[in-house]
């Protein structure tokens, strides 16, 4: 169930597993330009994922109240009402980001989707950036080739001094990389670039373990005060992050794109 929107300044964040969708009438939740868009993905795995991030979508947008969202919570309006806000995305518009619209108003929206689970972060013009990663074990080969010598470190210091899983906390900075090539200022690097950006946390890292220890939802984010040194210089952020023990959520909330 939907809770109370969580209480950091990032705002909050909807999320939505597809498969609470099995079985359930969702098209007409969907603009007659959502529903054209949604005929068009052919693999069941794909659909949920996009139906799903829509629909929390619109569900922030009318509610402004973030969490795990069932089936009971997506009933709170009318097909009607869903249909009336649309998800739409133009890359000439807000810096491609995609926006949230009903009649004159509109949010940008941030959209996250990873093995079935989607999640939303609105925004007012300023940057948003958001990523949704499953936890999963991975070669050495791939520790070694997509994270820094001192990244490597410090998963290893969490897990000897916080009793943190090392493949959660490398898809934690794994996520946080994500979030960072969302933002404008690294809109020119790539997936393949981020062996190049090197991550050093510099506080926050205390409050991780009650995030790993979280079952099977999410509730109030901690923060991390971090340094990305890349090409670019070394630049410091605050993430929030949250998740459960087999997901990671990181969300960063900047200054207006606008003066970027």
């Amino acid at each position: 169930m939907v809770g109370s929107p969580q209480r950091s300044s990032v705002g909050p964040i909807a999320a939505l597993d597809s498969a609470v969708l099995t079985g359930g009438e969702y098209e007409p939740f969907l603009s007659p330009r959502e529903r054209t868009e949604f005929l068009q993905f052919h693999t069941p795995r794909r659909k949920g994922e996009w139906l799903a991030a829509r629909l929390a979508s619109k569900f922030l947008f009318l509610t402004e109240r973030g969490g795990m969202l069932s089936a009971s919570d997506l009933q709170r309006f009318s097909s009607a009402t869903y249909r009336s806000v649309e998800v739409t995305r133009d890359d000439q518009t807000r810096f491609g980001i995609p926006q949230v619209r009903r009649g004159d108003q509109r949010r940008d929206v941030a959209i996250s989707h990873t093995d079935g689970v989607a999640c939303a972060l609105l925004g007012d013009g300023e940057t948003i950036a958001l990523d949704i990663e499953q936890v999963e074990p991975r070669g050495a080969v791939f520790y070694r080739g997509n994270f820094t010598a001192r990244e490597r470190a410090w998963v290893e210091e969490c897990s000897g001094n916080l009793g943190l899983n090392p493949h959660w906390t490398f898809t934690l900075l794994w996520s946080i990389k994500e979030c960072l090539l969302k933002t404008p200022q690294y809109s020119d690097f790539s997936v393949w670039g981020m062996p190049s950006i090197d991550i050093r946390i510099l506080s926050g890292e205390g409050d991780l373990p009650r995030v790993q220890s979280a079952m099977e939802s999410f509730g109030d984010f901690v923060f991390l005060t971090i340094e990305a040194a890349s090409a670019k210089g070394t630049n410091r952020w605050r993430v929030a992050v949250s998740g459960w023990q087999d997901r990671v959520i990181t969300a960063i909330r900047g200054a207006d794109r606008r003066t970027v």
